[in-house]
């Protein structure tokens, strides 16, 4: 494995201290890169304490960030929706997204309830939800999960948030979090683990004190990341397709055809950089020509290898440099 040498490294360093922070992203000419989105709001109990370490209701607090949130999205023709769990609801079904309907909605929701015997069934929330509206909606999805991660009744949300992704590629999770103990961030933080190259997680507090925080949420989500296949990965030193590749390659061959997309392949870091360099380029290869022949326009798909320089997960060890034998693809 290769190493910067100290001084390089500490360079960088100063260089990353010492520059400016920089501004959001612009929006002006973007291109969506989700297809559909669903806020998944929690209204359980807990929602409605004070927050420990924020001036306010948990929901009220909510409620604020969403409207901020909300007035930062661009009306790029994808469809969104509202929900929420404990209790069930839902506040607005799936259309074409329009800023001043959801601010109406999210301005209606009723601020105060009962706390005691509303326990918060996180888990459940998102086995029916996934079951209900998020497995038939078109791809890339994102759900933006609004919650505490106070988890006290059902299903195991970590477990929940896992078979949704393993069984809807393409849908994403991201967290804005209200959570005012080590346990609900826990939860929640494990949630947004699940999918490191796109979930986005955010703590609430960000988002209520710096509209650049919440231009950068929105960009992340909406607009600024690709979509890690994950579960396409490659035996050492290979660029052939495994047979767990091919379902996932399949549905995403459904979800691409109206879209223009990038592959790109990768490797770890064993081997040298001019070795890794091809290799990498044989896998984004053998992605494009499966997607092609599945009937995705050769035109609309470009192949990029990167080699060993964009690592995602750690090359030290063995599980880091599996993962990091992989394929990339972003809707443009």
């Amino acid at each position: 494995m290769k190493r910067f040498p100290l001084l390089t490294a500490a360079l960088a360093m100063a260089l990353v201290l010492a520059a400016p922070a920089l501004a959001a992203p612009s929006v002006q000419g973007a291109t969506a890169k989700v297809s559909t989105f669903d806020f998944l709001i929690d209204y359980s109990g807990s929602m409605m304490l004070k927050h420990k370490a924020l001036d306010g209701l948990k929901f009220d607090l909510a409620k604020t960030v969403l409207t901020r949130v909300n007035d930062k999205i661009p009306e790029l023709g994808y469809s969104g929706s509202i929900h929420s769990f404990a209790s069930d609801k839902e506040i607005l079904s799936q259309r074409e997204f329009n800023r001043a309907a959801f601010g109406t909605a999210f301005s209606a929701l009723k601020s105060r309830d009962e706390v005691f015997n509303r326990l918060t069934p996180l888990g459940d929330a998102i086995r029916r939800w996934t079951k209900d509206l998020y497995s038939g909606l078109a791809r890339p999805t994102a759900v933006i999960l609004v919650s505490d991660g106070e988890k006290n009744l059902g299903y195991d949300p970590l477990d929940a948030a896992l078979d949704a992704v393993r069984e809807n590629p393409g849908l994403c999770f991201h967290v804005i979090s209200l959570a005012d103990s080590d346990k609900g961030q826990k939860i929640l933080d494990s949630i947004a683990a699940l999918q490191p190259e796109c979930s986005v997680s955010v703590k609430a507090a960000d988002l209520l004190s710096s509209d650049a925080a919440v231009e950068q949420f929105v960009y992340d989500v909406f607009l600024g990341r690709g979509v890690v296949l994950r579960s396409v990965q490659f035996a050492f030193d290979s660029s052939a397709l495994t047979r767990e590749s091919t379902p996932v390659l399949d549905e995403l061959a459904k979800l691409i055809k109206q879209s223009n997309v990038q592959i790109s392949g990768h490797t770890c870091s064993i081997g040298t950089e001019e070795y890794n360099q091809r290799l990498s380029e044989r896998r984004a290869a053998a992605v494009k020509a499966y997607l092609v022949n599945k009937g995705i326009p050769a035109s609309k798909i470009s192949a990029r290898g990167y080699g060993e320089s964009h690592p995602k997960f750690d090359n030290s060890t063995e599980e880091g440099r599996r993962l990091n034998r992989r394929a990339e693809i972003d809707f443009r």
